[in-house]
């Protein structure tokens, strides 16, 4: 039996716009087996980050190998199968190689079958995995300083407020729900009680959703109703961990 070759092309919402559309892959892809006299490609895709492996055209290619009947597996490019370099180290050494599978990128011009492919290929997770690691500290870093001036770096944005480009400012019919759950906690009322009032009386939640206990206690004790911005960044791998407290008062109710 004659062995088949896969093309799997990935692409989420985000990178649409930067050139990596399904329809390109396919094309790149379908283009160069032609090219190297590969013959018919089958094509897998999906539409999801690669930051997991958890996808259904992934998945399917896993499967197809370890059948056996698949000899060549093109990419785009290698970001396409996963984004991070022990994924893709792992998925080569424990799938693809076990089953004398050729992993083959096209933009990047490597092939697994060769030793220089092989080593090309490690740097190049090197790198993608490194453009990962740099979009995720700038990210973090920059929802820090946002905390830092008072705005909304992460979260929900809680009953009250909308977040306008980033900032809170008060939404005055909420803002009296706020102050009614408020004022029924003062007069000695529990938080079941607050809840079963809310609901009784057709006011809905954030979200649209009905109240309960703890959403009446997450209300009452969120510090943002007393003007106070709370955050706390913890990420070893960059080593980021930091406790950021900021006050505005024009964000108490």
């Amino acid at each position: 039996m004659q062995r088949k070759v896969i093309g799997y092309i990935r692409v989420s919402t985000e990178e649409q716009t930067r050139g990596y559309g399904l329809d390109i892959q396919r094309e790149k892809i379908e283009t160069y087996c032609t090219l190297y006299n590969l013959g018919k490609v089958e094509i897998l895709e999906d539409d999801t980050t690669g930051k997991t492996l958890n996808r259904p055209g992934l998945q399917k290619v896993l499967e197809e190998t370890r059948s056996g009947n698949v000899a060549k597996v093109v990419v785009f490019k290698a970001d396409r199968l996963t984004r991070k370099l022990r994924d893709l180290l792992t998925i080569i050494e424990d799938e693809f190689e076990p089953h004398n599978v050729a992993f083959i990128s096209v933009s990047e011009q490597f092939d697994t079958s060769s030793p220089t492919g092989k080593a090309f290929l490690q740097m190049l997770g090197t790198f993608a995995e490194l453009e990962r690691n740099t979009i995720v500290y700038r990210t973090t870093s920059g929802r820090i300083e946002k905390a830092r001036q008072g705005g909304l770096a992460c979260g929900a944005t809680p009953l009250g407020y909308a977040n306008i480009g980033g900032d809170l400012q008060k939404i005055a019919a909420e803002v009296e729900i706020v102050k009614t759950i408020f004022a029924m906690r003062a007069d000695g009322l529990s938080y079941l009680a607050i809840a079963k009032i809310l609901n009784e009386d057709g006011i809905a939640t954030k979200r649209g959703g009905k109240w309960y206990a703890a959403t009446v206690k997450y209300i009452l004790c969120n510090p943002k109703y007393q003007g106070v911005n709370i955050y706390c960044f913890d990420i070893k791998e960059f080593g980021i961990n930091e406790r950021t407290h900021h006050t505005n008062p024009s964000l108490a109710i």
